[in-house]
């Protein structure tokens, strides 16, 4: 940065030497002098296409008009400094002792190009080095108590990096009573359409612009966005360190800076900023915030925080905080109409943007008191995450959540639309306050333990929870269903009953189901209590937000002598869930018994006929094999049958018979 020194130095003697020769020095010679000083000096040619006009008022010094300093010869880019105008101005007590004080410095509409080429090299790296020129010589003491620039323009172009800035309607005023001493720079202008502001003291200028460090006291501004600096820094590389505080009220002037559309952040994560800190901030572009306090909106956080400056900003955060509002993420309706479907009770059609997700990338842990969501109320809360292009992955450590714990893995991802899934266990979950805040069902009291495998795809929540795919187990341990005596309705076959004290008390319930379409389905529900138990089955459709599910059987003991056994029917919309005994099936139930005691009794009259045939043939057979031995003449040996008996006799019968007939051979 000597090139400042270089052209002020040059521009003094000028202004010595038309102060000097103003009346004897015609100004074309003046200017001619000069120009040649100058590329003397610079090893750059200055050009002075309008008038020189030495000045006495309204202050003593010089005013050249059409003014060009020639750029680099490697550049293209024109003349590194054009300017419509020049005055100075010096104190003329100090030039009558010999030296040279400029008391004003005034360039009107200045075009400055600034470069630095593919191999490194700077347009601001002059020939000759500052205050030597051939003879050797040394530079006038400088000091410039007043320099202005009105209505100009930078433009900076890094070709190594492929990045270029330009800043117009600048106005810029610099305070330097001793170069190697103290300066304030004062300076506003345009970039890329928003205004920027900077004010700063530097302790040693031209140590500054050496390349040293230096201490700096900077306040800087864009749109409505400030930052402060106090401590110190440098130009060549750009670093600094020291005490920072900064504040972001205007996202849209802030993202304009970085060519970036900004994005849509709800309240509570950062629609107002407000940072403080110790700041590091070194020459790769890295910055570090130790002892940080990090206001957004009306929450509040502390910690460390890092940052590499890069096309899309890598930020790695470990933040504290007591208790944080982010409730606005479960009810921001940017888009859609978010009442589409209240009336009826069901999800919100309004459109999700996760576009913040795709501004920073990073990782970072939370650890909080207390969090609210909105939907959800979170207690101590200890997580980390991780944020690469759009992906928001959160593992939970512990989160107190509905009096109990919830631990696992929570993933928005917002590549090419939006989906949301997680790997969770839950434990000791208070159900009532779970289902009252989900569902505005109030009658489950008990603590759970929970896991849920989940998938959800869609750019609304009512299109996520009609799409909703997973699996999980519910184990639930003593509590009660309120509103609900199960016991005394199946007792009296009546819906409608209460009861004292309206309420089924319950030793347990277990459950496993699975998710398909937005619809859980559950086949294997356990319901234990002291009068009843049962199994379930049934489904919850969780994207239309109702419920069709039958408990069956009951088995109601203790109170009848007989027992009774009572399938109970759970359906509705979750607005207005209903209980009743499922009569029919109880009718269904007793007449398929009535039928099998029906066709028992006939079975059992059937083989009563069949015993007394069978007593009857057998009690026959006997008196016929009696006549038939007396006739026979057939006595039954000791375990003969009948039939053998009587074979045996008409065998001898035949025998005798033959005999008689062969004449007794």
């Amino acid at each position: 940065m000597r090139w400042i020194i270089r052209i002020a130095i040059t521009l003094i003697t000028l202004v010595v030497l038309a102060v000097a020769g103003l009346f004897l020095i015609p100004t074309a010679k003046i200017a001619r002098f000069a120009e040649g000083q100058f590329e003397k000096n610079t090893g750059r040619a200055l050009s002075i296409a309008g008038d020189v006009s030495p000045q006495i008022f309204p202050r003593l010094g010089v005013k050249l008009e059409d003014v060009a300093i020639s750029n680099a010869e490697w550049s293209g880019k024109g003349p590194m400094l054009e300017a419509a105008s020049m005055e100075m101005g010096v104190g003329f007590s100090a030039l009558l002792g010999g030296d040279i004080v400029v008391e004003a410095f005034d360039i009107q509409s200045p075009v400055i190009r600034l470069e630095k080429s593919k191999d490194g090299k700077a347009n601001w790296d002059f020939v000759t080095e500052l205050g030597g020129g051939e003879d050797g010589g040394g530079s006038a003491d400088v000091s410039l108590p007043l320099a202005q620039i009105t209505n100009g323009s930078v433009e900076y172009v890094d070709a190594q990096a492929g990045q270029s800035y330009v800043l117009t309607a600048l106005d810029a005023t610099v305070k330097l009573l001793d170069l190697k001493g103290a300066g304030r720079v004062e300076m506003s202008g345009l970039y890329k359409g928003q205004s920027v502001k900077l004010a700063a003291t530097i302790n040693g200028v031209q140590q500054l612009l050496d390349g040293g460090v230096q201490g700096v006291d900077m306040t800087a501004s864009a749109g409505g966005n400030s930052v402060s600096f106090e401590g110190s820094a440098g130009l060549d590389p750009v670093q600094a360190k020291g005490a920072m505080t900064g504040s972001v009220v205007d996202q849209t002037a802030l993202f304009a800076l970085m060519d970036q559309a900004a994005p849509r952040i709800p309240e509570g994560l950062g629609q107002k900023v407000k940072v403080s800190g110790e700041l590091t901030l070194t020459a790769d572009n890295q910055v570090f915030l130790r002892g940080a306090t990090i206001d957004l909106d009306q929450n509040r956080l502390t910690g460390a925080l890092d940052v590499t400056l890069k096309d899309t900003p890598h930020v790695t955060a470990r933040l504290q905080g007591d208790s944080l509002d982010f409730s606005a993420m479960s009810t921001d309706t940017s888009e859609g109409d978010g009442a589409a479907n209240a009336g009826a009770g069901g999800w919100s059609d309004a459109r999700i943007d996760v576009s913040g997700l795709s501004g920073v990338n990073g990782e970072f842990s939370l650890k909080a008191n207390a969090i609210d969501l909105g939907s959800i109320q979170l207690a101590r809360t200890d997580l980390s995450g991780s944020l690469d292009r759009a992906r928001l992955v959160l593992d939970l450590a512990n989160v107190g959540v509905f009096d109990g714990g919830v631990s696992g893995q929570f993933v928005v991802n917002g590549r090419g639309g939006l989906s949301v899934g997680g790997d969770l266990k839950a434990s000791s979950v208070a159900m009532q306050r779970l289902l009252n805040d989900f569902a505005g069902f109030d009658r489950l009291v008990g603590d759970a333990s929970m896991s849920l495998q989940f998938l959800g795809v869609g750019s609304t929540m009512n299109e996520i929870m009609n799409g909703l795919k997973g699996s999980g187990r519910l184990d639930v341990g003593s509590g009660e269903l309120l509103g609900l005596d199960i016991a005394g309705m199946i007792k009296n076959l009546d819906a409608s009953y209460q009861g004292e004290g309206s309420k089924t008390v319950f030793d347990d319930i277990t459950a496993s189901f699975t998710i398909e379409g937005g619809v859980l389905s559950n086949s294997d529900l356990n319901f234990a209590a002291e009068l009843l138990t049962a199994t379930g089955n049934g489904v919850v459709d969780l994207g239309g937000q109702t419920i069709k599910y039958r408990l069956a059987p009951v088995a109601l003991a203790g109170r009848l002598k007989d027992g009774i056994r009572v399938p109970v029917i759970i359906e509705g919309p979750w607005s207005n869930i209903r209980f009743r005994p499922d009569l029919k099936a109880l009718l269904d139930t007793e007449l398929e018994a009535e039928k099998e005691k029906l066709k028992a009794q006939a079975k059992a009259k059937e083989d009563e006929l069949r015993a007394k045939a069978k007593a009857r043939e057998a009690e026959l057979k006997e008196k016929a094999a009696a006549k038939l031995e007396d006739e026979l003449g057939v006595v039954r040996k000791d375990g003969q049958s009948v039939e053998d008996a009587l074979k045996e006799g008409l065998e001898n019968k035949a025998k005798d018979a033959l005999r008689g007939l062969l004449g007794g051979n």
